[in-house]
C-alpha cells in the first residue's frame, strides 16, 4: 500500500468550517485537531511505513485524528469506524 495524502484544498471544508467556527469553544479538541492536525500529523512523517507503489492508503493524518478521538471518547475500533462513517454522511 502506498502513502495516501490528506486533501490539500483550501476551500474543501469551507462551509463546515464556517458553520462550526462559532460553535466550538477555543479549548475544544475538535477545534485543535482541525486547526493543528496537519502540523501534528503530517502525512510525510509516516512515509517510511508505506511502499513506493500500490493502492493509496487512507491518509495518515485522518487515521491519526480518528485514533485520537477514539481514545478520548473511549470507543472500540468498530464504534469509532461506525461513528466516523455516520459523521461523514
Amino acid at each position: 500500500m502506498s502513502l495516501g495524502e490528506a486533501p490539500k484544498h483550501d476551500d474543501l471544508f469551507r462551509s463546515s468550517t464556517r458553520y462550526c467556527d462559532g460553535r466550538l469553544s477555543e479549548t475544544s479538541i475538535y477545534r485543535l485537531l482541525h486547526e493543528r492536525g496537519p502540523v501534528l500529523f503530517p502525512d510525510g512523517s509516516f512515509a517510511d511505513l508505506f511502499a513506493e507503489v500500490g493502492r493509496n492508503s487512507v491518509a495518515p493524518q485522518i487515521v491519526a485524528t480518528v485514533m485520537v478521538l477514539q481514545r478520548i471518547e473511549g470507543l472500540s475500533d468498530r464504534d469509532a469506524v461506525d461513528r466516523f462513517a455516520y459523521n461523514m454522511r
